[in-house]
This record gives C-alpha cells, sequence and structure tokens, in this order.
C-alpha cells in the first residue's frame, strides 16, 4: 500500500508537464500523514528594468504575452543586447534605414515603420507575430515568411535586448536575442501552438 507522501509524489510526477514551477518535496521524515504538501506561488513577473529605454519599454512586455500562448517562459532584459542592438540601429540609419540583419551571434529581429513616432513597442512584437499564421506547427522548420514569429517565441531563448534609430522619414527597430533562436532541427521542441501541444 503506498503511503500519502508517495500518492503526493506520484500526483506531482503526473503533473510535471504543467508550466507552474512545484516545489521540491520535503524528506519523508519531516511530513506526517496528514500534512499537506506545500503549493508554489506562481513566479512573480519580470521586474521593469529602469535601464529599459523609454522609447523601448513594453516590449519585453509584448514579447512575454505572446510567449506565453506558446509555453516559451518569459524573456529577460538584456542591456548588454541593447548595447549590440542599438549599434546596428545606429548603423542601419547611416545606411539610410534599409533593414539588413547584422550577421551577429545572436538572433535578431528588424521592423522599420514610416513615419518616425507611430509604432508602439506591441505594434512592433504584434507584426512579428502575425507571421504565426503561416507557420505550420505539423512541420516545423524555417521560413522567411515566419522567422520573426519563431524567433520571438523561441522556448530556449532567454534574453532580448533591443534599440531604435529614427531616420528622416522613418524609424527602424532592432532586436537581438540570446540564445538565438530559428536552430535547424530544434523547431518541434522550441516553436509549440498556443495550447502547448
Amino acid at each position: 500500500m503506498r503511503t500519502p507522501l508517495a500518492l503526493a509524489l506520484a500526483l506531482l510526477a503526473c503533473e510535471s508537464s504543467s508550466t507552474r514551477a512545484l516545489p521540491e518535496p520535503a524528506p519523508a521524515a519531516a511530513v506526517s500523514a496528514g500534512d499537506a504538501l506545500p503549493v508554489a506561488p506562481p513566479p512573480p513577473p519580470p521586474a521593469v528594468n529602469a535601464a529599459v529605454p523609454e522609447a523601448l519599454r513594453g516590449l519585453v512586455e509584448a514579447h512575454n504575452a505572446r510567449r506565453a500562448a506558446h509555453c516559451a517562459p518569459p524573456l529577460a532584459w538584456s542591456p548588454e543586447l541593447a548595447a549590440v542592438a542599438q549599434r546596428h540601429a545606429d548603423r542601419l540609419r547611416a545606411g539610410g534605414c534599409n533593414l539588413v540583419h547584422s550577421s551577429g551571434p545572436y538572433g535578431e529581429n528588424l521592423y522599420g515603420a514610416s513615419p518616425a513616432g507611430g509604432p508602439t513597442p506591441a505594434d512592433v512584437v504584434g507584426s512579428w507575430y502575425e507571421e504565426a499564421a503561416r507557420y505550420s506547427f505539423a512541420r516545423p522548420g524555417f521560413s522567411m515568411e515566419t522567422g520573426h514569429f519563431t524567433q520571438a517565441v523561441w522556448r530556449a531563448t532567454q534574453r532580448v535586448g533591443c534599440g531604435l534609430a529614427r531616420c528622416a522619414d522613418g524609424e527602424v527597430w532592432v532586436c537581438n536575442y540570446d540564445p538565438p533562436g530559428n536552430v535547424e532541427g530544434q523547431y518541434r521542441e522550441n516553436v509549440l501552438p498556443t495550447g502547448c501541444r
């Protein structure tokens, strides 16, 4: 016959597909038959980083709202990635704001808008996310038509940093991701459909 602790641990094992973090079980001697196992509170939302430039505030939240629908963990803002992204945005401005990838070591999404000052951070991330309608979850892989979406929701990515440059007749947004997404052979486990199955 199973003890209450063994039954509780078996139930915890069955819930391992849940996205909620579960606490470590207490040692058997510390839990009696009448004690309920503690339940971990949900993780706190990522803190708003004062280092995020005002024009870019909301990018992390917009990413994380979309990522949550695909069971991807929340991203954290990275000042280091933001500096890399800003340098590239400044280079793009110097070249007339033509959207050209940096070919750096990070994942990267670009967005251009005209006139300057129009889109919000939610608009930028939303435009990348719209590509989800063209993504084949049945046959996962890279496509030029869906690469912004897959990078934005890539489960293994942990950090994001972005930059923004205003041009004479528009603006360019650059977001860098670490670890980078869009890795061939890893789409099935990193780009889940909504509902996470």
